[in-house]
């Protein structure tokens, strides 16, 4: 069953009810689930489709010709050059109403020739026969659409009528789709393919997280596993150093000079990759919220932004030639189910944070805060610090891993408090099972501490 994106569809038909001519931009990764949006959208509406190749400008228009000959009147005249190809198109008889012309992958036309953006351009200021039409480029190229699409379009980037980003899903979507998941489940799956709608189309949540692992990830041929193979993108020089970096945050040696040590690399060089991992949006840098105890703060502290890819680093790239005569089940329980509770657990604080973040747009809270982020010191880490803009603070910490939370905890999060050096208002305290007896007693007499257990996520 493949998730609708009803919030993006909506803004698109938005756009296409308008009585206007518009240039729609819709970019999000591979696996954000961009063909299936265009589907759903495209029903019921007369359109053009094509998907751009990464090729010279004379072959992309050959190729274009081609296939719009077979879509086109068997009568139909195509002129050379994009304007040639975009007029058939607005010329192409219709009854009535908008034509949407879609132009996957549009990048590798831009990027390679020139003409086709002022075509465009052209097309929306016209109405060709007093038809009105819309525009919508793609891009699976979420660095290029945002970093270098309006140098390369210069004041052509002006005409475009709007950009729609397909983010990665939430928790909360995720707990929506795939109802047969209790938490812990939940938390180990999207620990392993994140918010990707596509991915979530292979998921079969009436079978456990470990046998979907063994049969789309480390099953040779598996729609996963070949993904996994190709998780950096074609364009990138030097795999060998990328994949090194990645291998290297994957198993926890998350600083400059940790990665220095393990690898080899220059401190430069790897400043280098990184800064490049990062604006692809593959690797991020985590900074702590600013406190007044920046003293104590552990900085430059990277990780691997996409779950998946982040998962694929710490176990199968690490262990792939163990996969040629091991079974997959015998390689996750060898391999991935010693740790795999401890690896999940960044996953749960995450989902505790989206819990809080839903809190806040419903004013639950004493408070409604404006930056929320992780206080990482160099003794201990607050899982959550939130404030408002005159300060009002609230801190967080989360138990995944133990079955019950305990006082010493709430005492180890109280002494990161003071490292830090804030003042709390509120407190929360998330844990996947319960908590002891002493805590459940403060909780009674604190009213700054709030309890949040796993039946309540």
């Amino acid at each position: 069953m493949s998730f609708k994106r009803s919030t993006e569809l909506k803004t698109l038909n938005n756009y296409f009810g308008r009585e206007d001519n518009q240039i729609v931009v819709l970019y999000g990764d591979r696996f954000s689930g961009k063909t299936q949006l265009l589907r759903d959208f495209l029903k019921g509406k007369e359109f053009f489709y094509y998907s751009a190749r990464a090729c010279s400008q004379e072959e992309q228009l050959k190729l274009w010709h081609d296939e719009l000959r077979d879509s086109l009147s068997r009568n139909a005249e195509i002129k050379e050059g994009y304007q040639g190809i975009i007029s058939a198109m607005m010329e192409n008889p219709v009854e009535e109403g908008k034509r949407v012309i879609v132009v996957d992958e549009f990048q590798n036309i831009i990027k390679t020739g020139t003409g086709f953006m002022d075509v465009v351009v052209q097309g929306a200021h016209s109405k060709w026969g007093d038809r009105p039409v819309m525009f919508i480029l793609c891009s699976s190229s979420v660095y290029w659409v945002e970093n270098q699409m309006v140098d390369k379009l210069k004041e052509l980037a002006f005409e475009i009528s709007g950009l729609i980003r397909l983010n990665d899903l939430k928790f909360l979507d995720f707990t929506r789709h795939f109802k047969n998941y209790e938490l812990q489940s939940s938390v180990e799956a999207y620990a392993v393919i994140g918010g990707s709608p596509l991915m979530w189309e292979f998921w079969d949540d009436t079978r456990p997280v470990s046998d979907n692992i063994c049969n789309l990830i480390l099953r040779s041929g598996a729609p996963l596993n070949e993904y996994g193979r190709h998780i950096l993108p074609s364009e990138l020089r030097e795999p060998q150093v990328y994949n090194t970096i990645l291998a290297t945050l994957a198993q926890g040696k998350n600083k400059l000079n940790d990665i220095y040590k393990y690898t080899g690399f220059s401190r430069a060089k790897i400043s280098v990759y990184i800064k490049n991992l990062i604006e692809l949006e593959i690797v991020e840098k985590i900074d702590s919220v600013n406190t007044a105890g920046h003293e104590n703060v552990q900085k430059g502290i990277y990780r691997i932004t996409d779950p998946f890819t982040r998962f694929w680093y710490k176990y199968v790239f690490r262990y792939f030639s163990k996969l040629v005569f091991m079974s997959p089940d015998r390689f996750y329980t060898k391999y991935i189910a010693p740790t795999f509770k401890s690896y999940t657990a960044y996953c749960f604080t995450d989902v505790c944070a989206e819990y809080l973040d839903i809190l806040n747009q419903m004013d639950k809270l004493g408070f409604r805060y404006t930056q929320r982020g992780v206080w990482v010191g160099k003794v201990g880490t607050i899982d959550t610090v939130a404030m408002d803009d005159d300060g009002r603070t609230l801190v967080a910490l989360c138990n995944w891993e133990n079955p019950t939370m305990n006082y010493a905890d709430y005492e180890w999060l109280m002494f990161c408090v003071k490292q830090a050096k804030l003042n709390v208002n509120e407190i929360f305290l998330f844990s996947a099972g319960d908590f002891d007896l002493e805590l459940k007693q403060e909780d009674m007499i604190n009213e700054h501490l709030t309890l949040i257990d796993g039946s309540q996520l």
